[in-house]
């Protein structure tokens, strides 16, 4: 089902009320001044006379932001929690940059019958991980800051990465690193990619393919929503993905709405592509399935 009830305001939560989008830049650009990624610089080639910014180059762009974030976390603190939904490249992109900073990562995952490809990549590269029966991801966002709230060493990240530092480290890159573009596509499911590239090129016009749900208020900033029909976990047909690799849950469903060849300098922000499960009996081996807690005679701690 299409989701295609987004609240357009024109407001970017991310900005603030008391701010222009250029006092905005400033502000992110001080909290991320001390940061250096430690990433390659993002690759940028042209398909059918778009820019692409080629981020499948690395374990996922959220290694960017995530390392500004992850970096600046006090000693004690030796553990990221956060929720893993079935597709996503979150998981793998923190416990790339976890590794870097010698930090766990533990994730709360959906529960199913069967763990879906990025799950079981993520616990091949080491999560500590709990599943949880859930009727909407909010909940198990909140049951995974509750846990983390009750262990000091211990650091909850939100859905879709959405911290100030996330997005400073955004900023920079993409401000430094790239020539503003006259209009930019990002599929979109927090919002948290598409928001920080606004304050980074204020002048560019932003187009959202939303691939998840319905975006709330603040969610899109000025950017123009398309309600992608497919379902979050179902795949672009083959023939309307890009040519390079990409996530065809995500960023694949995004090519097919690009106009080709224009008079235009359009950018699009492909943020990976599938991480490569070595172990394929880890889906066997994986208990995933969780009855409802009411029903269950036992709860992780």
């Amino acid at each position: 089902m299409a989701h295609n009830k987004h609240v357009i305001d024109g407001v970017n939560k991310d900005v603030g009320p008391l701010y222009t989008v250029d006092d905005a830049r400033d502000e992110y650009l001080y909290l991320a001044y001390d940061w250096e990624d430690p990433n390659p610089p993002p690759r940028i080639t042209v398909h059918d006379g778009i820019r692409v910014v080629r981020d499948d180059d690395l374990v996922g762009s959220k290694v960017r932001g995530g390392d500004c974030l992850i970096s600046s976390l006090p000693d004690h603190i030796d553990t990221i929690v956060y929720v893993q939904p079935r597709t996503g490249l979150a998981g793998v992109s923190l416990l790339d940059v976890a590794k870097r900073h010698g930090k766990k990562v533990k994730l709360f995952m959906p529960s199913s019958k069967r763990i879906s490809m990025h799950q079981a990549c993520c616990i091949e590269r080491g999560c500590e991980y709990e599943f949880h029966r859930i009727a909407a991801m909010p909940n198990l966002n909140l049951i995974a800051k509750k846990w983390a709230d009750a262990h000091p060493n211990a650091f909850f990240v939100p859905l879709g990465l959405k911290h100030e530092l996330v997005t400073a480290g955004i900023v920079k890159v993409a401000y430094e690193s790239i020539e503003e573009p006259d209009e930019v596509y990002t599929a979109t499911s927090t919002g948290v990619l598409t928001r920080a590239l606004q304050i980074a090129w204020p002048n560019a016009k932003f187009t959202s393919v939303c691939v998840s749900r319905n975006m709330k208020a603040g969610e899109l900033g000025v950017a123009e929503p398309i309600s992608e029909p497919l379902a979050f976990t179902a795949s672009e047909k083959k023939e309307n993905l890009p040519p390079f690799p990409n996530i065809d849950t995500y960023d694949g469903k995004v090519w097919k709405y690009i106009p080709k060849n224009s008079d235009k300098d359009i950018l699009f922000w492909n943020v990976g592509a599938e991480p490569v499960l070595e172990d394929e009996t880890i889906y066997d081996r994986i208990d995933s399935y969780r009855d409802w807690v009411k029903n269950e005679k036992t709860v992780a701690e």
